[in-house]
C-alpha cells in the first residue's frame, strides 16, 4: 500500500556536508556510474512505499554531479550537453525520479549564466559548487498555458515581494533555494531566489502520482515573501534571443 503523502515539510538551509568539485567530464561519468549502483539498490521499495530521497540526494549533489556545467571560469567542470544527458541517463535507470530532479536546478544554472550580474553568478554559482540545490516554483495549476503566470512580484527599493502559489514543483522539497517565476507590473517574468527557510514561502508535499512518486512534486505558496533585489534575475531577458 502506498503511503500518503505528508503535508509537512523539512527544511534544509544548508548544504549537509561539502562537495567534491568534478573536474571533467571522465570524473563526472565515474561518479554517475557509482551512484546509479548504490541508488538501484532500493529505488523500487522507495516509489512503493513513497520514501522521499533524502539521503540519497545528499549524496547525489554532494558528488558535485549539480555543479558540472558551472564553467572553468568560475571553478567548474565545464561539461557539455552531451555530458550532462549521459550523467542522467545513468541515474535515471538506477532511480527515474532521483534523475529527474536536478532538472530545474540545472535549468536555473544556465538562467544565471543568461541573464545574472557578474556578481549573480559569482556568488550563486559559487554555492552551486558548495552543494547548494536549486528547486523551482515555476508551473501553476490554474494558468492556461505553461507561460502565463498569476503569481506577481513588486519592488519597492532593494527589496522584492512575491505573492503566489506554485505547483508541480520538483525538487522544491530538498532545495536549498526554491527559484520562484513571477511577473513584474509590465508582465515580464523575473526570477527570484528565495531561500528555502524564508518567511512566507511554505513547501506543501501533496504530490500522488503514479510512478517516480518521490520527486515530491507538490505545491509552494508565497505570502509576502521578501528578497532583496540583488536575489533576483531579469528572466525575461533569456528570451529575447535564440
Amino acid at each position: 500500500m502506498a503511503v500518503a503523502p505528508s503535508l509537512t515539510a523539512v527544511t534544509r538551509a544548508l548544504p549537509e556536508r561539502p562537495a567534491t568539485v568534478l573536474r571533467d567530464a571522465a570524473e563526472a561519468l565515474d561518479a554517475a556510474a557509482a551512484l546509479a549502483e548504490d541508488f538501484a539498490r532500493e529505488a523500487l521499495s522507495r516509489d512503493q512505499e513513497r520514501r522521499l530521497p533524502w539521503a540519497e540526494i545528499e549524496c547525489f549533489s554532494a558528488s558535485g554531479l549539480w555543479a558540472i556545467t558551472v564553467p572553468r571560469s568560475f571553478g567548474g567542470a565545464g561539461v557539455g550537453f552531451g555530458t550532462v544527458a549521459e550523467v542522467i541517463a545513468r541515474i535515471s535507470a538506477a532511480d527515474p525520479s532521483l534523475g529527474q530532479l536536478p532538472q530545474n536546478h540545472l535549468g536555473v544554472v544556465n538562467n544565471l549564466l543568461l541573464t545574472g550580474s557578474p556578481d549573480q553568478q559569482r556568488h550563486y554559482l559559487g554555492l552551486v559548487l558548495q552543494g547548494y540545490r536549486f528547486g523551482n516554483a515555476f508551473s501553476e495549476a490554474r494558468s492556461k498555458t505553461v507561460t502565463q503566470f498569476e503569481t506577481r512580484i513588486r519592488f519597492t527599493g532593494d527589496t522584492a515581494w512575491i505573492d503566489g502559489e506554485k505547483a508541480y514543483c520538483t525538487g522544491a522539497l530538498f532545495a536549498h533555494v526554491v527559484p520562484t517565476v513571477a511577473l513584474d507590473e509590465e508582465g515580464l517574468a523575473h526570477l527570484a531566489l528565495v531561500p528555502r527557510d524564508a518567511g512566507g514561502l511554505t513547501v506543501i508535499d501533496d504530490w500522488d502520482g503514479f510512478g517516480q512518486r518521490t520527486t515530491a512534486s507538490g505545491r509552494v505558496q508565497l505570502k509576502g515573501v521578501s528578497v532583496r533585489r540583488s536575489a533576483v534575475l531579469p528572466a525575461w531577458k533569456a528570451f529575447e534571443r535564440p
